[in-house]
């Protein structure tokens, strides 16, 4: 893919992911006029940041619902790149960190024993066979941009799309199983509980397939080992802090909270 930003963008903006919540305004003339110069560019940015031994390990998949996709002018989700700068051991660790306006998400996520890419098996079961593992996860998302809509979608996804910090929970025993009905999820705050579904976006292995097909899309796909966090089931959720109780949990994917 050519360049599409001028090397000390790149740069700035790669840099900008260690100064977090920091954000590079690069001018309007320099910002991606549509999604896919906005992948094009998350990929110029990707690959500054392994220079500077930032590594990514996998990715995230935002906007699996319809109506948030609407809300930001989107027709489908959209990917980006997770980090080991971003990953956390904890909920209360990643929850330390500094933000402007966070907010969590309830997600399952998926570590891949093998790859997949776009001519391999993505049935269920092609997909099934390909994960090693099955987890609880929260994202935390971050918008340090403002009024999102006035910066641009595209330049936010270049950003890796509101990316902050994520916290992957213990491995899940028959997690195959357990995908197979809608999974229930709640995102409780100080009290204050939100509820969501599986059944009320893109469900896992759907939001896998779709991944897959969009990576090959852009000559890329999923290595072995990569880390995908599928979607939050319940809508991003803001988060006042410091926050006294905080509790992340699905129906038989376990919970993950403050006090872990």
């Amino acid at each position: 893919m050519s360049p599409s930003l001028p090397a000390d963008d790149v740069t700035a903006l790669a840099e900008m992911r260690r100064r977090r919540p920091d954000w590079h305004r690069f001018s309007d003339a320099r910002r991606p006029k549509d999604i896919e110069a906005a992948y094009r560019l998350q990929q110029q940015i990707h690959a500054a940041l392994e220079r500077g031994g930032v590594n990514r390990v996998g990715w995230k998949i935002a906007s699996i619902a319809t109506e948030g996709q609407r809300a930001l002018g989107l027709t489908e989700p959209a990917y980006a790149g997770i980090y080991d700068l971003t990953r956390k051991p904890t909920l209360r660790e990643a929850l330390a960190l500094p933000f402007v306006a966070p907010s969590l998400e309830c997600e399952i996520a998926f570590v891949m024993g093998r790859p997949l890419t776009g001519t391999s098996d993505l049935s269920d079961e092609g997909l099934r066979a390909a994960i090693a593992s099955g987890h609880l996860a929260c994202e935390v998302i971050d918008n340090r941009y403002g009024a999102p809509l006035d910066v641009g979608i595209p330049t936010i996804l270049t950003d890796d799309f509101f990316h902050s910090a994520f916290v992957l929970g213990p491995p899940v025993a028959d997690w195959e199983t357990r995908l197979e009905r809608d999974v229930p999820g709640f995102i409780e705050i100080d009290g204050k509980v939100v509820h969501g579904s599986t059944a009320d976006a893109l469900r896992p292995f759907e939001a896998l397939r779709w991944l897959v097909g969009k990576l090959a899309s852009h000559g890329l796909a999923l290595a072995a080992g990569d880390i995908v966090l599928a979607g939050s089931l319940v809508q991003p959720t803001p988060v006042s802090l410091p926050a006294a109780s905080v509790t992340i949990a699905t129906e038989g994917f376990g919970a993950l909270t403050l006090a872990d």
